[in-house]
């Protein structure tokens, strides 16, 4: 009967699920190469709003705790008052706690990404599950979005697989009627995911399944996800601005170049004056991942006395793998209120 009921379960998934993404909150990009796994969540443009602080993200695996203590908001639009996307959240399983970026709180670490830490077990890199569940129970229908990935070696870990199978039970993961239930789970290839990498949700198709992700080399916290593996056509930066504008001694005082990376750079700023003499030269970054990039330069560290006007900023980059170097430039625009 168990069996006949997992199969009916399974046909209507297949014939139903494939839809647009349903109101209400997401699993969007999982990364698990890193020194501390992190998983982004997104709120949907069908849901105005959602306090996630009482939800647990996990792989269930160990002792879990909630997101926060008091109120995590996301949105299902962007709102330009935070200096954060409100749609998105990054959940970080860290055993070194730092302070949650909840409503009360703010952007504590100035890196416009919206920071939840929580002591749960991290992620394997073998076979695994995400679950943004209503507590740490897998076995009681609390699954609000659920996603599984494995190495594929042959054998699938049982406690993984029991869990798989309560997703699939109550109609968060699709059975695709393997006799391995590897074969059901996005395939992250017999090698341990990279840094950079991530698995990231590929559009606004649900299908319960691993055809909602791809493996991609950019790393994008806290922003859309870039599923398009050859973006960049070569090129090892992409400027995110052509232009900047800094308003010098009314901010905090770091100038902020942002860009994208395609690969993993060495990477070095240079500022000069309109008469061509450098102003500033920054430390060399070595090997940066693939993915958003922000270079900051204190204001203290330019040299001169009057610093208004325009100045060209030539960045030099370095492929980190093959040592291809490229240079780009941008101009600086530092105007005074008073």
């Amino acid at each position: 009967m168990k069996g006949l009921t997992r199969t009916l379960i399974s046909f209507i998934l297949a014939i139903s699920t494939t839809s647009p993404l349903r109101g209400g909150l997401f699993l969007n990009e999982i990364s698990a190469g890193g020194s501390a796994d992190w998983i982004e969540l997104k709120l949907s443009p069908d849901t105005a709003s959602m306090d996630i602080s009482p939800l647990f993200v996990t792989m269930y695996y160990g002792s879990n705790e909630a997101l926060a203590v008091t109120p995590v908001t996301l949105y299902g639009e962007d709102k330009p008052e935070t200096p954060w996307d409100d749609r998105f959240a990054v959940i970080y399983f860290s055993e070194s706690i730092s302070a949650d970026e909840t409503d009360a709180a703010g952007d504590l670490n100035n890196n416009r990404i919206r920071d939840i830490y929580c002591a749960n077990y991290g992620l394997w890199t073998t076979d695994c599950c995400v679950s943004i569940d209503t507590d740490d129970i897998p076995s009681n229908n609390g699954i609000i979005d659920f996603m599984a990935f494995s190495n594929r070696d042959g054998e699938i870990n049982k406690t993984i697989a029991s869990y798989i199978n309560y997703a699939i039970e109550y109609g968060a993961w699709n059975d695709c009627a393997s006799v391995n239930l590897q074969d059901c789970c996005c395939d992250i290839g017999s090698e341990k995911l990279q840094t950079w990498s991530t698995l990231s949700r590929t559009g606004s198709v649900d299908a319960g399944s691993m055809d909602d992700f791809i493996i991609t080399p950019y790393a994008t916290p806290g922003k859309e996800n870039i599923t398009d593996v050859s973006a960049g056509k070569g090129k090892l930066i992409k400027l995110l601005k052509n232009r900047i504008v800094h308003n010098y001694g009314c901010t905090d005082g770091n100038i902020e170049l942002p860009l994208f990376l395609y690969r993993s750079t060495s990477l070095r700023v240079r500022i000069f004056n309109s008469a061509g003499l450098n102003i500033y030269t920054g430390p060399l970054v070595t090997d940066a991942v693939p993915g958003y990039f922000t270079a900051v330069i204190s204001e203290r560290n330019l040299k001169g006395k009057v610093l208004t006007g325009l100045y060209p900023v030539s960045l030099e980059a370095v492929d980190s793998e093959s040592g291809r170097a490229e240079s780009f430039r941008m101009i600086l625009i530092i105007v005074r209120d008073r």
